[in-house]
């Protein structure tokens, strides 16, 4: 897609068009006094898979000792108290 340019005063009239167009994908150059002064585009959704595979060799065997049935969670307690923070 190519960037689209709007004047300030367009994109302020049409703030709302303009982000419904960002979320589909589009991006736009904002002009002030003919000079591009923002770029609006749209967030990157999508997962870093380098920074997942380094955050995963930096936790490689912190876990190892973990016995979930011991877990504070797991007794019959927490599931009253998880049910009224999840109410709160």
């Amino acid at each position: 897609m190519q960037i689209i340019t709007w004047s300030a005063t367009k994109a302020r009239n049409e703030f709302f068009d303009l982000l419904t167009q960002v979320a589909m994908g589009q991006s736009f150059i904002v002009e002030k006094d003919k000079e591009e002064i923002a770029l609006v585009t749209p967030i990157k959704k999508g997962t870093d898979l380098v920074g997942l595979k380094k955050a995963m060799d930096a936790c490689h065997g912190i876990l190892k000792d973990f016995d979930l049935s011991k877990s504070p969670l797991r007794n019959r307690k927490a599931r009253a108290w998880l049910a009224k923070i999840r109410n709160y």
